[in-house]
């Protein structure tokens, strides 16, 4: 009768080590996931603030070309307007790159039917004009794509910039921030 019971401590002796190895492989797969997504996160965090530094530099741009436009040739706007004929009469750089050359990345031309990847667009028609350019930020993978829209007498101008942290179509994440200005 003795033999049985030695051997029944024995088991439990193994059992009990088996239970705790257990329990501290699961508690160090819990602290590796929370870990492995907490350096997701802040991937995301900081590709999501290469794009929202496009869309504002985006922004920026078509504000300082919009007021300076008066006086750089007297024309309402470098932008299309419904009356305007001197868009984009002199070269208009952001960013070291003249604009009126800078078109959508093709990877966006779907969303802005009419523009073409080779210079911005300008529709027009009686009432209002539209204007699309890209600005790329080199030797990053991130650009913007800017709208600048006019209409109304008094001219009304709303700017929609869309900042992306890749304008590749191969990149693994691409993130889209839009900021919009209206006056």
């Amino acid at each position: 009768m003795n033999k049985k019971i030695f051997f029944t401590k024995r088991g439990f002796t193994a059992f009990f080590a088996v239970l705790i190895s257990s329990l501290a492989l699961a508690v160090g797969l819990s602290i590796y996931d929370l870990l492995v997504r907490g350096l997701l996160l802040s991937q995301t965090a900081s590709q999501s603030q290469y794009a929202i530094f496009a869309a504002d530099a985006g922004v920026e741009c078509a504000l300082y070309w919009d007021a300076k436009a008066p006086i750089l040739n007297g024309s309402p706007s470098v932008f299309g307007t419904s009356s305007g004929s001197t868009w984009g009469a002199s070269p208009i750089a952001c960013n070291t790159q003249n604009i009126t050359v800078q078109g959508p990345p093709l990877a966006d031309l779907v969303q802005y039917p009419g523009c073409s990847s080779s210079a911005w667009c300008i529709t027009s028609n009686s009432n209002a004009a539209t204007t699309t350019f890209t600005i790329f930020f080199t030797p990053q993978t991130y650009c913007a794509t800017v709208v600048v829209a006019k209409s109304g007498n008094p001219s009304q101008t709303s700017v929609v910039s869309h900042g992306f942290n890749d304008c590749t179509t191969t990149g693994p994440v691409r993130l889209e921030r839009a900021l919009q200005v209206r006056y």
